[in-house]
């Protein structure tokens, strides 16, 4: 179960890579039609609420150290989700969001994943 979170983590992940590449492409560039960040967010919260509630149950002891590595997957993509949730509230207001916050929702999501598969690697 932790895998399926892992593939819609990286289905969202993908459509971020999207969105990034449209945000960094051009200041004068039209946003992406409002359907396209609100999929990005509905699967990233779903393969949020997937890891979450693989978290919640009992898991075998770790002989490779990774015993927290879910719990810190999942705290850097609660964080993601608020920035994110920072760059959807400035996109409805009609402003184009800050390049420091889209990069640190980027980057927190980013190390979600990566710890998130060292867990899957590793475990």
């Amino acid at each position: 179960m932790t895998g399926l979170a892992f593939g819609i983590l990286c289905a969202a992940g993908l459509i971020g890579l999207g969105l990034a590449l449209r945000y960094l492409r051009d200041l004068a560039a039209s946003p992406a039609h409002a359907a396209i960040p609100a999929l990005h967010g509905v699967v990233g919260a779903a393969g949020l609420a997937v890891l979450l509630a693989v978290l919640n149950r009992p898991h075998p002891p770790s002989a490779m150290g990774t015993a927290g590595f879910g719990d810190i997957s999942a705290a850097l993509l609660v964080l993601a989700l608020l920035l994110g949730l920072a760059v959807a509230l400035a996109a409805w207001r009609g402003r184009r969001p800050d390049g420091a916050v889209v990069g640190a929702h980027a980057g927190l999501a980013i190390a979600g994943l990566v710890m998130l598969l060292a867990l899957i690697a590793l475990g």
